[in-house]
């Protein structure tokens, strides 16, 4: 399926004097792993909770799977895990997943479930597997669960019925590294093999970076910007800084002499240079065309790609001041 698989317009909700979510225009393309990244309170969950159904919205659309959805619709299409999971305490994980699987006529809830545990880590011994008895042996009571594993549940949960879309809020909270990146693999798995579209929020940029297509930075309850992986790569590769007794002119010897530079000027007349490809611009030949012009360089350093640094500088604003402040000459 091509287009988009979420795609929400002017979408807003307030609680009592707080705007959560607003005017929020989401695009979230088919088979895509889309990261939802903000500053806490930016209004993720809150957008979440509006595409999954689970929080009727104040204004705008929403539209799942090419269906436009009414306030408060949940999609049959689309697991979620959004805020704590819903889950019975004096049941234990096994249970509250045969509980899930009934409700959605899951052809064998059985082997659906333990799929679903699987998938997520659990083990047998927390979650019950519904071997023997007339039911299935126990496992812990829910109410008992750590965090990490109450996460891995609700990733379960979310998991059952084969949703053609994830939306998933803060996955990997209280999980171990090796839990959280298992997950994270599932994530990119899923995309990757059955075309599953996945949202998910964290505050992990580090995880987004290895498996996420497209990004969407939320601050103050906007949806700021949109982008790519590709476009995030562009912004954040190699580029060399170097200071020049002579800007405007370096400027022009650099379009003339080596016109695949993009060349622009900081506010204190520092000069940005980047390669084409995101790869690192030749120093010395850099340099050699700027001393035979006559213009004395005076420093030369080079930063290196980091995806983490660009997305942060993006939530907390940072990447507005240095458009306004990088200009072409």
């Amino acid at each position: 399926m091509g287009g988009y698989a979420i795609e929400t317009s002017g979408l807003s909700k307030s609680f009592r004097r707080v705007r959560a979510v607003r005017d929020a225009d989401l695009h979230v393309p088919a088979g895509s792993v889309y990261g939802l990244v903000g500053a806490n309170g930016a209004g993720k969950t809150t957008l979440l909770g509006l595409v999954a159904g689970l929080v009727r919205r104040d204004a705008g659309s929403v539209r799942v799977l090419g269906r436009d959805l009414a306030s408060g619709e949940a999609h049959p299409r689309v697991g979620a895990l959004v805020g704590a999971p819903a889950v019975y305490g004096r049941l234990d994980a096994f249970e509250n997943l045969m509980n899930r699987a009934l409700v959605l006529g899951l052809p064998d809830p059985v082997r659906a479930c333990r799929e679903a545990l699987a998938a997520v880590g659990l083990s047998e011994h927390t979650a019950g597997d519904g071997r023997a008895r007339a039911l299935w042996p126990r496992g812990d009571y829910v109410e008992d669960l750590s965090t990490g594993q109450l996460q891995r549940l609700g990733a379960a949960l979310a998991l059952l019925g084969d949703p053609e879309v994830l939306l998933l809020d803060e996955p990997t909270r209280g999980i171990d590294p090796s839990g959280a990146a298992a997950l994270r693999d599932l994530v990119a798995r899923l995309a990757r093999e059955r075309g599953v579209t996945v949202v998910v929020s964290s505050h992990d940029l580090a995880h987004l970076g290895r498996i996420c297509t497209h990004y969407g930075v939320m601050r103050g309850g906007f949806l700021v910007r949109e982008l790519t992986a590709d476009e995030l790569a562009d912004a954040c590769s190699v580029r060399l800084t170097l200071r020049v007794d002579a800007p405007e002119r370096a400027v022009a010897t650099l379009a003339e002499e080596l016109p695949g530079l993009t060349v622009r000027v900081l506010p204190d007349d520092a000069l940005v240079v980047r390669a084409p490809g995101g790869g690192e611009p030749d120093r010395t030949v850099l340099a050699r065309v700027l001393l035979d012009a006559g213009i004395a360089v005076s420093e030369l350093s080079v930063s290196a790609p980091d995806l983490e640094g660009e997305l942060t500088r993006i939530i907390d604003g940072r990447e507005d001041a240095s458009a306004d402040g990088e200009k072409g000459r």
